[in-house]
């Protein structure tokens, strides 16, 4: 068998360990799953076909910088369980003399680590926007076809796109300071506009079978969910460091979630994986189809 199928199939076995992990809420198989997929969609683009110049280097480059940060968090996370465990809070107002004080809704030392895990994932949305870049330049490389509509619909889905996440980061500042969210979301914010520029431009540079804009599509769907989770998680830290209604965290209990399925967690995991990979193999067989020597 040839190496390019051995790499593909395992792939696509890996990816499909991945997506059936995150499923059941296993999330440590499914990012060493994620992690053995995108290795082997980085050996596909290595040892496969010819290729136009910055193509091959600059695929593999942005496969290896999306798959970074699940490497460095399982790395940093190998003696957290294996699955994943929830907190549920019992929320307890506070009374005057507390509100009065300025006491504040969450210990400390609590907040801090709040702060520490959202630059770390500030640090991942530097490496998610390196990657989307790299992505961009394999894209720009490839020929350029005369395509008005299908460039003028992926041009629309990309506004559509932009709009829809505006409208969601916009609703989340209400009360929350906008220079403080975009001071932590910005590597993320960038990912998705430079996502969704590369959307646009992708249908002009299409192979016959649109693998290019299909994966582009899902890469800034990627980015956008990235992008939408990191503000969501730093308006939640602003509320509880911030408390302006007598409400804090006084008490909870630790669930475990082995076992329960979670949809979104594994359309996520799917649309990650599948996104640089139709990518990838759409770019190289649309750099083949202009150059077939």
């Amino acid at each position: 068998m040839r190496p390019t199928r051995v790499l593909l199939t395992l792939f696509a076995a890996a990816g499909t360990m991945s997506v059936l992990s995150a499923l059941i809420s296993v999330d440590r198989a499914a990012a060493q799953c994620g992690l053995v997929a995108s290795a082997a969609l980085i050996g596909y683009v290595l040892v496969a076909g010819p290729a136009a110049p910055r193509v091959r280097p600059a695929l593999a480059t942005g496969i290896a910088l999306l798959a970074l940060p699940t490497a460095v968090e399982l790395w940093r996370g190998s003696a957290r369980p294996a699955t994943r465990q929830w907190l549920i809070p019992d929320y307890t107002p506070l009374d005057g003399s507390a509100a009065s004080t300025g006491r504040t809704a969450l210990p400390q030392p609590i907040l801090d680590q709040w702060r520490q895990a959202l630059d770390a994932d500030r640090l991942a949305g530097v490496a998610l926007l390196l990657g989307v870049l790299c992505l961009a330049v394999a894209v720009l490389s490839l020929p350029a076809r005369h395509r008005p509509k299908a460039t003028v619909l992926a041009g629309v889905v990309a506004v559509l796109l932009l709009v829809i996440v505006g409208a969601d980061a916009w609703s989340r500042v209400d009360g929350d300071p906008l220079l403080g969210l975009l001071g932590t979301a910005w590597p993320a914010l960038l990912a998705t506009l430079a996502a969704a520029g590369v959307l646009a431009l992708s249908a002009s540079r299409a192979e016959r079978a649109a693998l290019v804009p299909l994966g582009a599509l899902l890469v800034a769907l990627s980015t956008a969910v990235a992008f939408h989770d990191l503000t969501r998680r730093w308006s939640a830290w602003w509320t509880f460091s911030n408390p302006d209604d007598g409400v804090f965290l006084s008490a909870g209990v630790a669930v475990s979630l082995a076992n329960v399925v979670d949809v979104p967690a594994a359309l996520l995991a799917a649309v990650t994986l599948a996104g640089p990979a139709l990518l990838a193999v759409g770019a190289l067989l649309a750099s083949r189809a202009a150059d077939p020597t």
